[in-house]
């Protein structure tokens, strides 16, 4: 991470401001009751300051498990499917201008950031920490410079009003607490932003990871409760201005998008 970002985070379980520091070598944030943020990597990991179970727990070791194999699959795909084309589908409602803040929670190994615009400042989060491994591989091979961070997207890092543009995809299903996750892209996203959910229907639950080797053991059909395999437009707080629900690839996807109102009291 580099360092002159640290004014825009905070303690996301207090919500106090971090110092950057170095000690023998190390690199650590600290806020002023002495807690303190270690980096794996270069990664800000702010998971040590929570206990992660649920289904946070259960998707996290799915993908540490699957990160091996994520840029492989990738591959794979684009033999039949041209999945940059495909990701700017999902992301046409995103407004990414010049110098704009750019957040991506949940980014995983990096594919939706390499696919949008360069001239943009962009921060990606995930609970995972092989995801964010590979996807700190991917973004020096792509020379792509993206700020990483590792914590739960219902406690998101990051100041009020940070982010020029919030997004997700993929992930958001399974999360412990929806609505958390969709009031913490509220808080963090400037008056104005139009923030963008995207994540899968239970019609490609049930025709793809169902059926995958490897992958399938965490998608049984008695394990999977398939009221949340929907748009969660229910958490978005009825404040927020244009709500729209669309579906992509034969309903196999969803969209969710609004706008956060210039005077949003959340």
């Amino acid at each position: 991470m580099n360092a002159c970002w640290t004014p825009m985070l905070i303690n996301p379980y207090n919500h106090q401001s971090l110092t950057y520091e170095t000690w023998d070598g190390n690199e650590f944030l600290s806020d002023v009751e002495g807690n303190t943020i270690p980096f794996k990597n270069g990664i800000p990991d702010f998971l040590v300051l929570e206990h992660v179970d649920g289904l946070n727990q259960k998707y996290k070791q799915f993908y540490d498990r699957i990160s091996l194999f994520n840029d492989a699959a990738e591959a794979l795909y684009k033999l039949f499917i041209d999945l940059d084309k495909l990701r700017m589908k999902w992301m046409s409602e995103l407004e990414i201008r010049a110098g704009s803040n750019v957040l991506e929670t949940s980014v995983g190994t990096g594919w939706n950031v390499r696919a949008l615009p360069e001239n943009a400042h962009y921060f990606g989060l995930d609970i995972s920490d092989g995801m964010l491994r590979q996807c700190a591989k991917n973004i020096k091979k792509w020379n792509r410079p993206v700020e990483l961070f590792q914590g739960n997207a219902e406690y998101l890092p990051f100041k009020d009003n940070s982010f020029d543009s919030v997004f997700h995809v993929g992930g958001i299903n399974f999360f412990n607490n929806r609505g958390q996750a969709i009031r913490e892209m509220i808080r963090v996203a400037k008056p104005g932003t139009k923030i963008v959910i995207i994540d899968e229907t239970e019609k490609q639950v049930r025709n793809k990871y169902q059926r995958l080797p490897f992958v399938s053991h965490f998608y049984r059909k008695e394990d999977v409760d398939t009221s949340l395999l929907v748009p969660p437009a229910e958490f978005v707080p009825k404040e927020m201005e244009n709500i729209q629900v669309k579906m992509f690839d034969r309903e196999k996807m969803y969209q969710l998008s609004f706008r956060k109102p210039i005077q949003a009291v959340i």
